[in-house]
């Protein structure tokens, strides 16, 4: 009975350490780079691998050119595996892949409106087309990055299956790829008529809907762990959704001297720095503080103090104060301390 005993404990104690490994499109088993071994670790980005092993055949089997779409895949792929370990990286990846894949099998057309396949929630751009004639194609486009936008027009020269467009210190690009528009821009923001991170470049479905993708804080990497979101989301409810959307651009924040080891980033929406912001600090357990600016029923400004520390409720930690003050920047600017 003893040595059953002593067999069943030494059983138990080996299954603890059995890595979780979650299904995708290839065998976990032999999986060896470390964007492989990742995949299989996360379970969210194993079905979406998974996802798009089910969607890549029967895409293939429809393309107008299967050659460019598997050169278009190795392509991605060599992008991907450059993520290695990251998981933000890989869910990004991941979630404009399928979305370029949906609309790979449509037929192409020069006469089209066209939506960018977004890398983050404050990102978008419209662009539209028509032939003017063999040779000629019009353009117009708009696009945003937070609240930066641009608009830009003109007339493109075809050569093949790419458009040419050649400006005062601005080029761009627009090329056709199975039922996609690839768009490559050469010149700065503000050459090419855009407000401050506003660029054109990137991929384009032809729709006439913007598109949007199913980000989440962890895909946009403020939260650093799949935990880390669930708690987010547990912490904030519906201002979960707001720090998603003013989390369009991330810095390292001073530490504070009140909490030992804790880590801050500071984040905004592009272009409006002093109205939509936060303050997000983290330390080792799960501990979360978090300031984030929302505006109330009379659009006036205003900041919520969030944290799941409950000796820290009805206090806030320095870094947090030293922010909120130079955001308030000698106004008023009430600090709610949430539940």
């Amino acid at each position: 009975m003893l040595a059953f005993n002593l067999r069943y404990a030494l059983l138990l104690t080996s299954l603890v350490f059995i890595p979780v490994v979650h299904a995708s499109s290839f065998d976990c088993a032999s999986a060896v780079s470390k964007t492989e071994k990742t995949i299989c670790s996360d379970s969210y980005i194993s079905d979406l691998d998974k996802k798009l092993g089910a969607l890549w055949r029967p895409t293939l089997a429809k393309v107008a050119d299967p050659k460019a779409l598997k050169a278009d895949q190795r392509g991605w792929l060599k992008n991907r595996n450059q993520c290695a370990e990251d998981v933000p990286c890989l869910r990004r990846e991941y979630l404009m892949r399928l979305k370029a894949l949906e609309y790979m099998v449509k037929p192409f057309s020069w006469d089209a409106t066209w939506q960018i396949i977004p890398w983050g929630v404050s990102s978008g751009a419209t662009l539209q087309t028509k032939r003017i004639d063999a040779d000629h194609i019009s353009f117009d486009i708009s696009a945003v990055a937070g609240a930066n936008s641009g608009d830009m027009d003109g007339i493109a020269t075809i050569v093949g299956t790419e458009a040419h467009y050649s400006g005062t210190g601005c080029t761009l690009k627009f090329s056709a790829f199975n039922g996609l528009l690839d768009v490559t821009q050469d010149g700065s923001d503000p050459t090419c008529g855009g407000g401050m991170g506003v660029y054109y470049g990137g991929r384009y479905v032809a729709s006439e809907q913007s598109q949007s993708i199913d980000y989440d804080l962890l895909s946009l990497g403020v939260a650093r762990t799949q935990q880390e979101d669930e708690l987010l989301h547990a912490l904030l409810k519906d201002d979960y959704q707001t720090l998603l959307q003013n989390s369009g651009s991330m810095a390292s924040g001073d530490a504070s001297s009140d909490i030992p080891n804790a880590q801050v980033d500071e984040f905004w929406l592009r272009g409006l720095a002093n109205s939509n912001a936060g303050i997000l600090m983290r330390a080792p357990e799960g501990k979360l503080w978090l300031v984030l600016l929302v505006f109330d029923d009379q659009r006036e400004s205003r900041a919520r103090y969030y944290t799941n520390v409950p000796e820290w409720k009805k206090r806030v930690p320095n870094a947090l104060l030293a922010w909120h003050k130079r955001i308030a920047d000698d106004q008023t600017l009430p600090l709610d301390l949430m539940p």
